[in-house]
């Protein structure tokens, strides 16, 4: 996937991909594409069908959003421009927040998670300010949800990291194709246990 499209990860992102088993209001389908055959923005821009179909058969989609997510400790935030234009924040589980502190490896079990809205401006805060220059988060986008999980048995196929994507009706995205292209593009980053996104203290 496309750094902004997960947000487990580098200037921003952390782990992504988005699709639906059933349509969505965008168009979508569950194989990442919308009605005009284009991968939509924030899941793997265009490189899930460069995927070769073999690897990508092999490998385990991650299809639960894991429990208590909303309670898990910050890691980082970001803002992507473009096509995305959503506002972003890392997250990470108990293991994988020790893991970042420490400046370790993640250990098995670690769960990064990104979640994503839309950037609006805010009329309330900009009145009182005098000028527009306040943003906060909208909508939930197509993206909303985005998970990398450590198994290394499980995951084997994709680095030890199983990758999930869910969208604003918080349906998985299932097409293996989109979610192995998740996985090629952590590749640029295999030196730090395919992991964008760095610990903001």
């Amino acid at each position: 996937m496309t750094r902004g499209a997960w947000l487990f990860v580098a200037g921003g992102t952390a782990a992504a991909v988005v699709a639906f088993a059933a349509a969505s209001s965008s168009g979508e389908d569950n194989s990442g594409q919308n009605k005009a055959g284009q991968n939509s923005p924030g899941m793997t821009a265009g490189v899930a069908n460069q995927v070769d179909a073999e690897k990508a058969n092999k490998i385990v989609v991650a299809t639960t959003i894991p429990r208590g997510y909303r309670d898990w400790k910050f890691v980082s935030a970001a803002h992507e421009a473009d096509d995305l234009n959503d506002i972003r924040v890392v997250i990470g589980n108990d293991i994988a927040i020790a893991a970042y502190r420490a400046g370790k490896p993640f250990p098995e079990g670690s769960i990064v998670g990104r979640v994503a809205w839309k950037m609006v401006s805010s009329e309330e805060n900009n009145k009182i300010l005098g000028k527009e220059q306040s943003f906060v988060p909208g909508e939930a986008p197509d993206w909303y949800l985005q998970f990398m999980e450590k198994n290394s048995a499980k995951y084997a196929a994709t680095g030890g990291w199983g990758y999930s994507n869910f969208g604003k009706n918080l349906q998985p995205t299932t097409d293996k194709k989109t979610m192995y292209a998740c996985f090629a593009c952590h590749q640029a980053v295999a030196s730090r246990d395919y992991v964008f996104t760095k610990y903001s203290p």
